[in-house]
């Protein structure tokens, strides 16, 4: 019976054929915008490759929710149909596979002026209105040629400029060229992409019509390639001609020009090259605040008679005549038949991190102003600043704790600046009056504080082996400072010779051409020097020292230096750790590289992390502090939120002082960051990372931390549990999630960076529950502040406002607040940072 029915049922299955288990569709999903981060405006796009023949897809916010979903048949490209700033992961199905990737939406990068460095955009080539023309080399004749705007082909945006040219019939070469707006720069940087070129001829035109010219080495890639000019008049095979044609820079620039020589075509008589990204580049003013335009008594300005020396009588008044801007200047009088030693103008001010005071002041009356200034404590700095003549003279004031007749009263009382600046006084002395008078007048004009800029950063690895493809992710960010290497070892192989490898020319030209200010680490041992451990001889310090040099003269867009990396916890161990060994080599490197370039800042100090507070304090006694410009610390507080910050700030700041004769030094945290992952001591979850990130930004300037570098930019690695590999802003190009894709605290680092560009710490406000509220000045002046809560619940908090409040979350959505019939409105903040913006704001209060 049953052979009977096995025979049956092998006849059945050989008339139906081989049954074959259900297919498993292949799926991928590859970025094609770099990093999957797009900006307003941009289609969300993610290269797509499976064999299914349709896909459904949803995209879900750091919080896990789906905010838009679909399907579409099978394509190379997937369209997302997201809008909304933020992250976002990206779920795709395939039958039963399924893909993940994550992407961004960010709003643009701002292109005003920022404090640093100005980069002025001439070449987007998004359109025909920015003035480029095509010329054929008519001098020698038969090249033919165009310059159109490609589609087909971008850098950034949505096209490139094209430069074509045929010499089949003769001709020297092609170019395009535009006029320039009156710009004061001091370098050029652009991108381009060619199939055959070897090099391209770079002129630009100076004030007196002088031609420079010069010649940029192409590397042989056929992709996009970042190139610049540093120095306008020099470069390889330089030349000029026409205007002054002295061989000197006359700026600034008129006209800029981009040539394709026939001689540069590698194996045929055409070719063609794509520009994208060209900007000019300058140092932007410091950012300033106003104290004192005296437009309007708004501002705050009072007579004050001296009354603690009775007798003085006087006035503040407006006038308008022959103000040094505006329509009017500020007027004070002062009249002492009666007795009295002076009257003075004032006024106090939300405190401001203060570096430098700037003002106008025309008086034919008297020798001198008298400036108090108030700091932190209360303590009045008091200097009297000399005047000549009977025109407007301008006073620039930097050392708040000296100066000419230098006294102190009130506050600390100990004659040592504690800023931030909390009020001003301008004082009429009657001592000063020319020719012992009894009565006087002065006009003050264009009070202007100048602050620190605030810049953020992010450590990079380009120096091992990162790819430079990773620069406009970079870019986007915000991030205006990256901080790298080039290695001592890789750049002296033979004793006195010192070249520098490739690859540290192609990403400092890369930083160049996104508008990225390198810091830069001379560092790491050499073999020829002590067997390559840490110099500690006088003959390898000297090699050191000299190293260093070749690296701040070969690359003089390097303003930043930085000796050594983390010598306190030096891995060589025991003996090459000591603060005696680095103060030797930070003595003798200091030297050389002042010497030779006086206007670099030297960063030292060890890297400070939370655990050498003794070794640093051992450093400052050995007089460290005196060859180094900025200390650098290494604030490490994973284990904590990054409100702590601030207290190793304020100890690291303490122990300068107590050794520098109460002078502070700059500080900047040149490492710091969170890491994510799993299976390491400590990790916190992807948004915490986000919000931490965002916290620390915003909290630093609060301290007097002028640059504040997150490390790392991106993951260094694959495995999560490997806590090196897991700090990152974006994911390791081997991730499964895609190359260079961004984590959530790549948005909220670009979000913030957003907000601080430019900007500057003003002060705090206490709203109550615990809040911290830090305001500052936007780039263009206009207020805004940062709220968050560093734990806790929820808070619901009143906002008073004149008119509409725009209000921006921790991931960069916008949305605008309408005050009610009172003037208020309400916003729910917590744990994450909340941006609140426009100077409608009056104040912000919690139950």
């Amino acid at each position: 019976m049953r052979r009977t029915v096995a025979l049956v049922l092998g006849v059945l299955l050989l008339g139906i054929g081989t049954i074959t288990p259900a297919h498993a569709a292949t799926l991928a999903l590859t970025p094609i915008t770099v990093g999957n981060v797009f900006t307003d405006g941009q289609q969300v796009k993610v290269g797509l490759s499976t064999d299914a023949s349709s896909v459904t897809w949803s995209a879900a916010d750091v919080n896990g929710a789906v905010v838009a979903g679909g399907s579409q048949a099978a394509a190379s490209t997937l369209q997302v149909a997201v809008t909304t700033r933020g992250w976002y992961e990206l779920t795709v199905q395939a039958g039963t596979t399924t893909a993940r990737t994550t992407f961004a939406i960010l709003s643009p990068l701002s292109t005003s002026a920022v404090a640093g460095l100005t980069t002025t955009r001439v070449g987007d080539f998004e359109s025909t209105a920015e003035g480029w023309t095509f010329y054929p080399g008519s001098e020698y004749p038969g090249a033919t040629g165009s310059f159109a705007l490609d589609t087909t082909a971008n850098h950034s945006g949505t096209s490139s400029g094209k430069l074509s040219g045929d010499f089949s019939a003769g001709g020297a070469y092609v170019s395009v060229n535009r006029t320039l707006p009156s710009v004061a720069a001091t370098s050029v940087s652009f991108w381009a992409k060619t199939p055959n070129l070897t090099f391209l001829t770079f002129r630009i035109t100076d004030s007196t019509g002088q031609v420079h010219q010069q010649r940029l080495t192409l590397s042989g890639a056929t992709d996009w390639q970042p190139l610049t000019v540093s120095r306008f008049d020099g470069g390889k095979q330089y030349s000029h001609f026409g205007g002054a044609n002295d061989g000197v820079w006359h700026g600034p620039a008129k006209q800029i020009e981009v040539v394709l020589d026939k001689g540069a075509i590698s194996g045929a008589t055409s070719s063609s090259v794509n520009l994208d990204d060209l900007t000019l580049n300058a140092p932007a003013a410091a950012p300033t605040t106003p104290l004192g335009d005296y437009e309007s008594a708004a501002e705050g300005w009072s007579f004050y008679p001296g009354s603690e020396f009775p007798g003085a009588t006087g006035s503040l008044s407006y006038d308008t005549t022959a103000p040094q801007a505006g329509a009017q200047s500020a007027k004070l009088s002062g009249d002492f038949t009666g007795g009295g030693n002076y009257v003075a103008l004032q006024r106090t001010f939300v405190p401001i991190d203060l570096k430098a005071l700037d003002l106008w002041v025309k008086s034919s009356q008297l020798s001198s102003i008298g400036l108090r200034l108030t700091d932190a404590t209360g303590q009045v700095h008091q200097q009297r600043l000399t005047l000549s003549g009977s025109a407007w003279q301008h006073l620039s004031v930097t050392q708040f704790a000296q100066g000419t007749g230098y006294l102190h009263f009130g506050g600390a009382d100990d004659g040592v600046w504690h800023g931030p600046a909390k009020a001003i006084t301008l004082t009429l002395d009657k001592s000063a009056i020319i020719g012992g008078g009894t009565s006087a007048a002065v006009n003050v004009d264009t009070v202007a504080a100048t602050t620190a800029p605030t810049y953020q950063g992010a450590g990079t690895h380009f120096a091992q082996s990162w790819n430079p493809d990773l620069m406009p992710v970079l870019a986007l960010s915000g991030a205006r400072s990256a901080r790298d290497e080039a290695y001592w070892n890789d750049a002296e192989k033979t004793p006195g010779v010192i070249s520098f490898p490739g690859k540290i020319t192609t990403y400092q030209q890369g930083f160049q051409a996104n508008g990225i200010d390198p810091l830069m680490i001379a560092d790491r041992g050499n073999d020829l020097y002590d067997g390559g451990k840490p110099p500690t001889t006088d003959t390898a310090r000297a090699g050191f020292a000299n190293y260093a040099d070749a690296l701040a003269t070969q690359y003089p867009q390097i303003k930043n230096l930085a000796v050594w990396n983390e010598w306190d916890i030096n891995g060589e161990g025991p003996a090459y750790q000591t603060p005696e060994a680095y103060v030797a080599l930070l003595q003798a490197t200091y030297a050389k590289l002042k010497a030779n370039h006086p206007g670099l800042t030297i960063i030292g100090g060890g890297d400070t992390d939370v655990t050498q507070q003794a070794w640093f304090q051992q450093f400052c006694q050995l007089g460290g502090l005196k060859y180094l410009d900025v200390v650098s610390i290494h604030p490490y507080n994973y284990l904590n939120a990054p409100e702590s910050l601030g207290t190793i700030i304020d100890q690291v700041r303490a122990t300068i002082r107590q050794y520098n004769g109460g002078v502070d030094k700059p500080i900047w945290i040149t490492e710091a960051g969170w890491y994510t992952g799993a299976g390491s001591a400590a990790p916190v979850t992807e948004p915490t990372q986000a919000m931490y990130v965002a916290r620390a930004m915003l909290n630093v300037p609060g301290h007097d931390v002028d640059r504040f570098y997150l490390y790392d930019f991106k993951n260094d690695g694959i495995d999560p549990a490997n806590q090196e590999y897991n700090f990152g802003l974006v994911h390791n190009e081997a991730d499964a999630l895609g190359k260079y894709t961004p984590k959530p605290s790549y948005v909220a680092y670009a979000t913030a960076a957003r907000q601080l560009r430019g900007a500057t710490f003003l002060g705090k406000e206490y709203p109550g529950n615990g809040l911290i509220d830090q305001v500052y000045a936007a780039n263009d002046g206009t207020p805004f502040r940062a709220i968050w809560a560093a734990s806790g619940a929820n808070t619901t908090v009143t906002v008073n406002a004149t008119g509409p409040v725009q209000v921006t979350s921790l991931y960069g959505l916008p949305y605008t607040l309408t005050p009610n019939a009172n003037g208020q409105a309400t916003v729910t903040v917590g744990v994450w940072p909340t941006y609140l913006s426009g100077s409608t704001v009056t104040s912000v209060t919690a139950p």
